[in-house]
């Protein structure tokens, strides 16, 4: 009996600690100026590397924050979609997707959503999904048919289907060609 009551005792500690430590609910403007204040200097360092993975990871939690908490704000979508950006310049490129995804979804009007669908793809394709990422060039090709990126995101998606060692030769005759 005195080992289970020195165990709920241990684990109503752990419990009260854990509750202080909880995060606390932020304001719009307190997430606005948090994430402002990590995004500068994040961006800024990342034009020259790639993105810090603590901060990144920092900054995305806080957009993805924002997003759950405002989903009617106007700066949502574009949160997101810098979300997904910054996940790029980690490398991770399932998240990025899933990114792109909710602004496809809930944000139809948002004024960058071809660079969503766009860049949707080039992150499946940089995660090996080649059927998803021709999924999503596709619906680019359906929403946006006279886009100035139609050509290029056509010549993706037949890129999608070479093997590692024809797409090699085919930068290298690429190269080679505009010398």
């Amino acid at each position: 009996m005195r080992k289970v009551t020195s165990l709920l005792c241990v684990i109503a500690m752990l419990m009260a600690v854990s509750c202080k430590h909880a995060p606390k609910e932020m304001s719009r403007d307190e997430l606005f100026a948090t994430i402002d204040s990590i995004e500068k200097p994040l961006m800024q360092d990342a034009q020259l590397q790639a993105v810090d993975s603590v901060q990144g990871r920092q900054l995305v939690d806080l957009y993805v924050r924002f997003a759950d908490a405002f989903p009617e704000d106007s700066l949502t979508p574009a949160y997101l979609h810098r979300a997904a950006q910054v996940c790029n310049g980690m490398g991770q490129f399932d998240d990025m997707a899933n990114y792109y995804d909710r602004v496809i979804d809930n944000y139809g009007d948002y004024q960058h959503l071809d660079e969503c669908y766009y860049e949707k793809g080039i992150a499946l394709d940089n995660a090996g999904r080649k059927d998803a990422a021709r999924d999503a060039y596709q619906q680019f090709l359906d929403n946006y048919p006279d886009h100035f990126l139609t050509e290029d995101i056509r010549r993706a998606m037949s890129l999608l289907d070479m093997s590692d060692e024809l797409l090699i030769e085919y930068i290298k005759n690429n190269a080679q060609q505009n010398q």
